[in-house]
């Protein structure tokens, strides 16, 4: 993956947006002495196009089908205390 998606105007905004923020990390970092570069964003921009493309779903079992497409009718999120 070349870190870029495919030229279609949400791809083209979203490298900018992106691009934008990283600038702005690499910039604005409080720790002088971590030396930030753009380049040390480069999983996270593959990370993140992959979600936004939807290659990779979150781990979230909130992300499973609806309950009228076949999903789970409840899911229970809060687990019982330790005995």
């Amino acid at each position: 993956m070349t870190g870029k998606l495919d030229k279609t105007a949400f791809g083209i905004e979203l490298d900018r947006r992106l691009d934008e923020v990283i600038a702005w990390a690499v910039k604005e970092c409080p720790i002088k002495d971590a030396n930030l570069a753009y380049a040390d964003f480069a999983k996270v921009r593959i990370d993140f196009h992959q979600v936004a493309t939807g290659e990779i779903k979150a781990d979230n079992p909130l992300s499973d089908a609806e309950p009228e497409d076949g999903g789970p009718q409840y899911i229970n999120d809060n687990p019982a205390p330790w005995p």
